[in-house]
């Protein structure tokens, strides 16, 4: 009888050992996984990561590591595989509120709008910090959007003075009027102002040296083909030649205008998105890296 109860002691102390022993071997993993993020080595963590989510894990252990992998692929560059772990990050971690936060960042970034939507309609942030943040983030997302209404009220639940982002505040604050009262430039009128004074549409795009270019190059034609017109008349290959080189070009004068206002418009747009996008990173490194 002894004998059996020695047998079965023995088994249940296995049994209850074993699954210590793997769980010791897996925070020493994440630890190590840890320990490459901090040494930049994230092709390494990356990989490590890997291994370890194919396991049986705790809901902790699973959290670091979704944390630990998002934030490798992040620096790396990956922004929509680092937003889809780090937006995996339940509130029971310590990584909770940066892995969140970085999460909607990497969405917004991408200009992937829907998604950093949800995200932030999913985020429920457990410290002030994190509600100031996440303020913040739905702010800089409505600018980017073009949501000047959007952006006015959320602006309303963000405190001005938050020493996190106060200076950054006040530039979005700067750029959300600037587009507010910015009109865009119209291909339309780029084209006829051209069709009028050729380079005149370049000009009002902001293209001034383009503009001043076509114009001596229109005026030059014109005045070479009304010579030749003057001195050798219409049927002179000459004056043919010089025509057509100038009305080709006036057209393509006119065609260039419209494009030039096409291209002001996105040139404004894509240096404004990028100093959004600025002002919305630069707060978040100071505050959680």
């Amino acid at each position: 009888m002894r004998y059996y109860i020695t047998i079965t002691i023995i088994i249940l102390g296995w049994a209850v050992s074993i699954p210590s022993a793997f769980s010791q071997e897996v925070s020493a993993r994440i630890k190590f996984t840890s320990y490459l993020v901090n040494q930049r080595m994230f092709d390494e963590s990356i990989y490590e990561a890997d291994e370890l989510l194919l396991k049986n894990l705790s809901h902790s252990q699973q959290d670091s590591l979704y944390y630990l992998k998002g934030w490798s692929l992040y620096n790396q560059k990956q922004l929509q595989e680092s937003a889809g772990y780090l937006n995996e990050v339940t509130k029971n971690s310590t990584f909770y509120e940066k892995s969140r936060l970085f999460g909607i960042y990497n969405l917004t970034h991408l200009k992937n709008f829907e998604s950093a939507d949800s995200a932030i309609s999913r985020y429920y942030p457990l410290t002030e910090t994190g509600r100031n943040f996440k303020s913040f983030l739905n702010s800089g997302l409505y600018l980017l959007k073009r949501d000047i209404e959007g952006y006015k009220t959320t602006r309303q639940d963000i405190p001005s003075d938050y020493f996190g982002f106060s200076s950054e505040l006040k530039r979005m604050d700067q750029i959300s009027k600037e587009l507010e009262n910015r009109h865009k430039k119209s291909p339309v009128i780029a084209g006829i102002l051209s069709g009028i004074i050729p380079g005149s549409g370049q000009i009002y795009s902001g293209k001034t040296g383009q503009g001043i270019a076509a114009f001596l190059m229109s005026s030059g034609l014109a005045l070479v083909t009304i010579e030749n017109y003057s001195k050798r008349g219409p049927e002179r290959f000459e004056t043919i030649f010089f025509g057509t080189v100038f009305s080709v070009f006036y057209i393509g004068n006119i065609w260039g205008a419209t494009f030039s206002a096409k291209i002001a418009n996105n040139e404004y747009n894509e240096l404004t998105d990028k100093q959004i996008l600025f002002n919305l990173h630069i707060p978040l490194r100071n505050i959680y890296d």
